[in-house]
């Protein structure tokens, strides 16, 4: 069967393959989750209209070249300068040939990030490259861009190093004879597929055979195995109990490659994998709680929910508008989750595997507001671009991010910049609880909690763990997660120190730390809130293991909105069986000092402190450093030490009741 309509002709092999027997780690570990679903199949309903049937020969892509030319034109001065310079700068960039042991290194000793390294250079290259080109107009970057383009064609796969477990054979050497889709291999595609849309007829001059190859790379590797296999694992039409970013990720770039080789690609399988595609994404969305969280934490979210945003947004502008979501409650709630998620300056919530601090993109935020014509996310995202200087660089990320925030420069620039503070929110399908004492976020404390189970996407175990920030900055907090490694996302994965109970804001129960499994979760949650506190509270007992003899432990979240912010934490707990010690455990970012028995003072280096009350006479106290060395985490954190206090139950009781309290000292 021909897909594509140029000189080269390539017809599908047989991909059904063993992939489904030979998984990625990040599948292995994560396959089995069991979530609530809603099968709203909101896209395929589009289907059953006919829609793509009554599609005329002509369709639309968000910009043409002369289009993206005048608007780079429009941008300042100093912008145009930047694009040119960074252009001239990569036409001394030497296309290498990837060498095969950077494959090689992720089988051998986990480590994905040289061959990665490669594979971003090249992207970044292409990137520059093209954007000078669009703005200058004269043919001065065609050459540097021929040559990078015909090197990625030239590379045997694009896949990244950390996602050839899944292709025939495994990790180690790419298997030409096997094409697969992931992460790298669409946003490779994508970038390919956009040079190709705006210089196809430069292409030509030089060489029809040049015009050629793209299509047939992209066709080859992305397209054809797209329609011939319903296994990938990403697709999710095999198993809908586990969805995640890959799914609208990979989805978008597929459909984004097909839709911009316009007439190289035939009707038929345009309609293919437009079809399919939506199909999918459907699956993606009906993973989805009601409550619109990101089970994967906000770093995430640009690459889960605003990427499916990419896609309906793409999806609608394709169909001149008659195929939109964005009046769905499920679709709003996904982008809103963002904005509760943000608590200062560059800090979020960073459950999961996200990191404390995060560089959120402004052009998505603002498009996802313009596309579900949201006020508070299109000035949220107007906000976001005066933090971090995009206006003097619109062009960060990838080569379809930078398009798109040129297409929307004008429109973002004249929304107010608007924070947006929410004293409170509860997602109750996620268990994701949190709120403010003011209404600055600059001021009090910021507190957020979940409960949830142990299985989540890019899971920690944390059922029922916390954070809590005091003027904006660290108090309280989740360390985060350390740069991926093949052990991340494979077995070992909870012997990652990060991944522990004993390292967040939990208790040993009884001698165990929490275990991994869907079935080990927080039960008996409830949320309050009211203009003076906010309640929220869950029974811990079900995240730890059967030989813990937990009965139920019982804690409760308190934030009272006061004169002085205070949160206090009750814990109630009844074991079977007194087996061991159950210690609490605590992260905080500053040095914490003990100024007396059941009295430690945290103090930040601006001088502002809180105080944390513990029962005295239950527990014994211990301080201890946690070095950080691994770079993700420093660069995260800025500053190369958290610290872990320590507090052993002294009395060995089978059942107990106490608290803690943490209160805001006016005056330091």
């Amino acid at each position: 069967m021909t897909y594509f309509l140029t000189s080269f002709k390539t017809s599908v092999s047989n991909y059904k393959s063993s992939f489904g027997c030979v998984v990625l780690g990040i599948f292995l570990l994560f396959s089995i989750v069991s979530n609530a679903q809603k099968k709203r199949d909101l896209l395929s309903a589009f289907l059953q209209q006919n829609i793509l049937e009554t599609q005329d020969g002509s369709y639309n892509i968000p910009f043409d070249k002369k289009e993206l030319h005048d608007k780079i034109k429009n941008l300042p001065q100093d912008v145009q300068e930047k694009i040119l310079s960074e252009a001239n700068e990569a036409m001394k960039y030497n296309w290498p040939s990837i060498p095969v042991t950077s494959y090689l290194d992720f089988k051998r000793n986990g480590d994905r990030m040289r061959m990665e390294q490669y594979w971003s250079d090249g992207l970044d290259v292409l990137k520059k490259l093209v954007l000078a080109e669009v703005l200058e107009g004269q043919g001065k970057f065609i050459d540097a861009i021929i040559n990078g383009s015909w090197a990625v064609c030239e590379q045997s796969t694009w896949v990244l190093s950390a996602h050839l477990p899944s292709q025939k054979g495994g990790a180690g050497i790419p298997n030409i004879n096997d094409p697969i889709i992931d992460l790298g291999a669409g946003e490779m595609a994508s970038t390919l597929a956009w040079t190709y849309y705006f210089f196809k007829d430069d292409f030509e001059k030089v060489s029809p055979f040049l015009k050629a190859r793209i299509p047939y790379e992209i066709t080859h590797r992305i397209i054809e195995p797209y329609i011939a296999r319903d296994d990938f694992w990403w697709m999710s039409f095999k198993n809908e109990n586990f969805v995640n970013n890959w799914n609208p990720w990979c989805n978008y770039n597929v459909l984004l490659s097909t839709l911009l080789l316009g007439e190289e690609i035939t009707p038929k399988a345009r309609k293919e994998v437009i079809e399919k595609s939506m199909k999918s994404v459907d699956k993606f969305i009906n993973y989805y709680k009601d409550d619109g969280a990101c089970e994967e934490g906000p770093a995430y979210w640009s690459h889960a929910a605003a990427k499916m945003m990419e896609y309906l947004e793409l999806l609608k502008t394709y169909s001149g508008g008659k195929i939109s979501l964005s009046d769905f409650p499920i679709i709003k709630n996904m982008g809103k989750y963002i904005l509760n998620a943000h608590i200062y300056d560059d800090y979020y919530i960073n459950f999961a595997d996200s990191s404390v601090r995060l560089q959120t993109s402004p052009g998505i935020v603002f498009r996802y507001g313009s596309y579900v014509n949201d006020t508070s996310l299109k000035q949220f995202g107007s906000f976001l671009a005066k933090k971090e200087d995009f206006y003097l660089n619109p062009i960060k990320g990838s080569l379809d991010i930078a398009l798109h925030n040129i297409d929307i420069y004008p429109l973002l620039k004249d929304t107010p910049a608007v924070e947006s503070i929410e004293m409170s929110f509860w997602y109750n399908g996620t268990e994701i609880a949190g709120g403010r004492t003011d209404k600055s976020a600059s001021k009090g404390f910021f507190f957020a909690a979940k409960g949830g189970y142990n299985d989540e996407s890019h899971n920690h175990n944390d059922v029922g763990t916390f954070i809590l920030y005091h003027d904006g900055k660290p108090l309280f907090v989740d360390i985060g997660v350390e740069t991926y490694s093949k052990k991340t996302f494979g077995p070992e994965r909870y012997k990652i120190w990060t991944m522990q109970s004993d390292y967040h804001n939990l208790p040993m129960i009884n001698g165990f730390a929490q275990v991994d499994g869907k079935k080990f979760k927080a039960s008996e949650v409830h949320f309050l809130n009211s203009k003076s506190q906010l309640r929220f509270s869950l029974n811990l007992a079900g995240a730890y293991p059967e030989a813990a003899s937990c009965k139920s432990w019982n804690r409760t979240y308190t934030l009272k909105r006061a004169s002085k912010s205070e949160l206090i934490i009750e814990d109630q707990f009844e074991l079977k069986e007194y087996k061991g010690e159950s210690i609490q455990h605590f992260i905080v970012a500053q040095l914490p000092i003990l100024e007396k028995e059941g009295k430690i003072k945290l103090k930040d280096k601006a001088g502002r402190s809180v105080s944390f009350y513990y029962p005295e006479d239950l527990f014994s106290v211990k301080i201890e450093e946690l070095i950080l060395t691994d770079k993700r985490l420093l660069s995260s954190w800025k500053q190369d030490r958290l610290y872990r206090i320590i507090m052993t139950d002294k009395k060995k009781l089978s059942a107990n009741k106490y608290k803690f309290q943490i209160v805001e000292n006016l005056q330091n």
